[in-house]
């Protein structure tokens, strides 16, 4: 939070004196709290901070597999806080310094995700690589958007365009999170990487360098709401976009850019994902049938406005398949229905059914909602507890 957890934190609503801290004291204090935590956390690391960085706001700490049992409370005494705020993942905690107790020190304790799950240390490897050197990761990130791979705090992710436009977290083929693997398909140099940068151009540069930057693919990038506020609130990603860009847009670039579509089988090649691409590609296409298919049915029934939404309704709850051939269940599916995409084989054949025995289907699902609405009068609860079951 950059030491502006506790603005209004003190007694009287007032900020805490919370200065930066000049390096050398950043770094004795960084190596206290880190020995601190070792004794309740199995791992415990500070993200790297952004190449030549002059001084710090506050001390950033995450934190993965607890060897006892802690609450935020239990933290605030081992680190010997006055206050600490709450942020969810996120735990702040506001330090005295021991010479000068009325000036404190921020300490953000961060809890990996997946803690307490079988792959929390991956997790903390990768979320180590994803907070290290300040923005690096948001600018790998806008540099190959556009080409469909994304790095969050999963992994790294091919995106499948067909299903994001309707399901963006479903849209995402998890590929690793494993660091070296992830700069390996980058292109970018994992040694120079764990060496460390000396300074914003060089580490700028090193992006540069990957295989699938190019400066036309960052120029025609579709900028977003986020991307600008991130521009305004984040120095080091605004200095890559306002002026170190410019200067490799106008330096052009000799080799051709990448495609989506040669990223896409790069990746899949890569990283062995062929059988689980097929298979969203095979779900979304059953999901478009299954869309496409009621629309026909819609069109096939002769009712408009609700007694159609109620018609539908009704076919999904009372009608099954078996081999292709529908028919009606002896009792109503609420909870679980067949994925029409996937049952239909012959659409004409169903389509005849349907107009056939529509009208049987929903008097079944009217009778149905009648006895349901009289058991809940009979108990002396409200009709509005069977209001999604309603036929009208």
């Amino acid at each position: 939070m950059g030491g502006q957890a506790f603005a209004k934190a003190g007694p009287d609503g007032s900020a805490l004196n919370v200065p930066r801290m000049p390096t050398s004291t950043y770094q004795a204090l960084s190596s206290e709290i880190q020995r601190k935590l070792q004794t309740m956390f199995r791992n415990v690391a500070l993200p790297r901070e952004a190449p030549g960085k002059a001084d710090h706001g506050d001390i950033d700490v995450l934190v993965e597999g607890a060897m006892t049992q802690w609450n935020p409370d239990t933290l605030k005494e081992l680190l010997g806080a006055e206050y600490f705020y709450d942020n969810g993942g996120t735990k702040s905690y506001a330090v005295p310094y021991a010479d000068s107790p009325d000036e404190y020190f921020q300490v953000d304790v961060e809890i990996c995700p997946g803690e307490g799950t079988p792959d929390s240390t991956d997790l903390f490897k990768w979320t180590l690589f994803l907070k290290s050197d300040s923005d690096l990761l948001q600018i790998i990130g806008i540099c190959h958007r556009s080409l469909g791979i994304k790095c969050n705090d999963r992994g790294l992710h091919l995106r499948v365009p067909e299903i994001e436009s309707y399901n963006k977290k479903k849209s995402l083929l998890f590929l690793t999170r494993d660091p070296d693997e992830a700069m390996k398909f980058y292109g970018l140099d994992t040694a120079k990487y764990w060496e460390g940068f000396r300074d914003e151009e060089e580490l700028f540069e090193w992006v540069a360098n990957g295989r699938f930057f190019h400066p036309s693919i960052f120029d025609t990038r579709q900028e977003k709401a986020n991307d600008r506020a991130r521009q305004r609130k984040r120095p080091m990603y605004s200095r890559f976009v306002e002026n170190f860009m410019p200067r490799r847009i106008e330096a052009g670039s000799e080799n051709e850019p990448w495609t989506p579509e040669q990223v896409r089988k790069e990746a899949l090649d890569t990283f062995g994902k062929h059988r689980e691409y097929e298979e969203m590609l095979a779900e979304h296409r059953t999901r478009e049938r299954d869309i496409a298919i009621w629309e026909r049915v819609k069109e096939a029934l002769p009712v408009q406005g609700k007694q159609l939404t109620t018609a539908l309704r009704s076919l999904r709850r009372w009608v099954d398949f078996k081999d292709g051939h529908p028919f009606i269940t002896s009792e109503a599916m609420i909870t679980e229905q067949p994925l029409w995409g996937a049952a239909v084989v012959d659409e004409e054949l169903v389509l005849s059914w349907v107009r056939e025995n529509w009208e049987q289907v929903k008097k079944l699902e009217r009778a149905r909602v009648v006895s349901l609405e009289q058991g809940c009068l009979r108990y002396g609860k409200t009709i509005e507890y069977t209001a999604m079951y309603r036929v009208e």
